[in-house]
């Protein structure tokens, strides 16, 4: 006999509800142990962390590293346990999954984002990295602009998360599960959140690809806002902690680039 618990744990870049992960782990008894699955269906290869405490069992691989299971793909088998002498065994596991491929520091620090809007218009930048307001000790931008702005990918990649079902917006905490976003998962295995999206606001839909520049919905002011705009970050998925918000270059002119956008300043997309 033995105790069995799966704790599911997803690294995002706000407090909002989250979105449960379309991913599954367990294990199927065979003669004398067992072989650990996971199911991952979602549009994108999962990194799965496991602990183990194990009773007269041996794992054929090392299980204090992470594993990567390919997106889309079923009953992918991580290790085989088996019982070490003809006595009772169990063990007790927990499961802890992120997006992408995290078992290294891949983030493209050098890449150049553009402006998440359309070309030949300028917002003002309302907060800044590390802004007074809500981005102390983070690194996000807010762009002011009126509800109904078409929003554009600063950077391609596929998209993971859609939520586009929140009509409230308001100054306050309570408001924040009413945020609408998309998330859409880079090549270095970063995420991208537009945040603040009105009601129905997104074109894309989960395991779409999308191009740099390419439309993907429309600005808002659902959630925890104290006006319409478009809250922009960049993250990298973290094991058991807050996800690690990065600073990112953008493109602001013919040869400009900058990584420290100021408040209160307009800015045209090139």
């Amino acid at each position: 006999m033995f105790r069995f618990l799966i704790i599911l744990f997803l690294c995002l870049a706000n407090y909002a509800a989250a979105q449960k992960l379309l991913v599954k782990s367990g294990a199927t008894a065979i003669e004398n142990g067992y072989e650990y699955k996971v199911t991952n269906l979602e549009p994108v290869p999962i990194t799965v962390y496991l602990d183990f405490k194990l009773r007269n069992l041996h794992a054929d691989v090392d299980y204090g590293k992470p594993f990567v299971v390919p997106a889309m793909t079923a009953d992918y088998k991580l290790l085989t346990l088996k019982n070490i002498r003809q006595d009772s065994y169990g063990y007790d596991a927990s499961a802890s999954y992120v997006f992408g491929d995290q078992r290294m520091d891949r983030v493209d620090r050098d890449y150049l984002y553009h402006l998440p809007y359309k070309r030949s218009v300028a917002y003002r930048v309302s907060q800044g990295n590390n802004g007074r307001s809500t981005h102390r000790g983070k690194n996000a931008i807010d762009f002011s602009m009126p509800i109904g702005t078409p929003v554009h990918a600063a950077r391609s990649g596929i998209v993971v998360q859609v939520k586009q079902d929140g009509s409230i917006g308001c100054a306050r905490s309570k408001c924040l599960e009413y945020g609408n976003y998309i998330r859409i998962l880079h090549e270095d295995c970063t995420i991208a959140e537009y945040t603040h999206l009105k009601v129905n606001g997104s074109v894309v839909q989960k395991g779409d690809h999308v191009e740099q520049d390419q439309h993907i919905g429309y600005s808002g002011n659902t959630g925890w806002t104290t006006g319409p705009h478009l809250h922009f970050t960049v993250y990298q998925p973290r094991k058991g902690k807050s996800p690690q918000s990065i600073p990112v270059k953008f493109v602001v002119g013919r040869n400009q680039v900058t990584s420290n956008l100021q408040e209160n300043r307009y800015y045209r997309k090139p």
